[in-house]
């Protein structure tokens, strides 16, 4: 995965990720936020499908409401709820930049 995630304003986002752990009966969850800790204030939330528990696939999209997106850059990662756990999926937080788009 990439150093930074680039999300584009007012068009449909949609990214796959490979996790690769069995995701069998967990919830995943994905938040961009202002700052790389849960206190900041949240830009987008993501809506994240398992596409394959086993494999660890999901598919990430965010649909164009990030038209209304105001900022130019945040940091996401990726919660894993497990038995009632949350766990980590990424090492660090991922930083995202929000582009402009021409066409309307």
């Amino acid at each position: 995965m990439s150093k930074q995630l680039v999300v584009h304003k007012g068009r449909y986002n949609t990214i796959t990720v490979n996790v690769g752990i069995d995701l069998t009966g967990d919830t995943i969850t994905s938040q961009i936020r202002e700052r790389p800790e849960q206190s900041s204030e949240l830009i987008a939330e993501w809506d994240v499908t398992v596409t394959d528990d086993s494999a660890g696939l999901l598919t990430l999209v965010l649909d164009d409401s990030a038209n209304e997106i105001t900022a130019s850059k945040g940091f996401m990662d990726i919660k894993r709820d497990s038995g009632g756990n949350p766990l980590p999926v990424f090492d660090e937080p991922l930083a995202v930049e929000f582009r402009g788009s021409v066409t309307a």
